[in-house]
């Protein structure tokens, strides 16, 4: 185990090695404003041919909303552990729900796609990153 990964198991917040910051997950907390980039995107939901939403409650703005961002005419496909938003109070016909753990919903996903030889790669490179980055 890395020492960032250590130091979340007993409680003691992950520092980087080099600057000495605090490492933070490259997710949006509660609160925080979100990332520029974010915004700039906006614009592609009225584009999508397919939304994927996994692992959400779909509670918190401004993400709650987006999955009525779609035309009605696009497919929307929700993994997630609960029935949430819109697909649980106004689902479209065209709506695909896979309940459970995420994880093994995506994996589900990516079997039936046929990708399952390509995810176990990068699954793969990105561990020999990490495990190099860690040494």
């Amino acid at each position: 185990m890395g020492s960032r990964e250590a130091d979340v198991t007993v409680d003691r917040i992950p520092r980087c090695p080099v600057c000495t910051g605090v490492v933070k997950p490259d997710i949006v907390f509660f609160g925080e404003a979100l990332p520029q980039r974010f915004l700039m995107h906006v614009v592609d939901f009225p584009m999508a041919d397919l939304l994927l939403i996994l692992g959400t409650s779909l509670e918190v703005e401004p993400f709650a909303s987006l999955s009525e961002a779609v035309q009605s005419s696009v497919p929307r496909l929700l993994i997630n552990r609960d029935l949430v938003g819109p697909f649980a109070w106004r689902p479209r016909s065209r709506d695909v729900v896979q309940l459970g753990d995420v994880v093994h919903g995506v994996e589900r996903l990516v079997e039936l796609l046929g990708w399952t030889e390509e995810l176990q790669d990068l699954i793969q490179q990105e561990t020999e990153k990490l495990n190099r980055r860690d040494r």
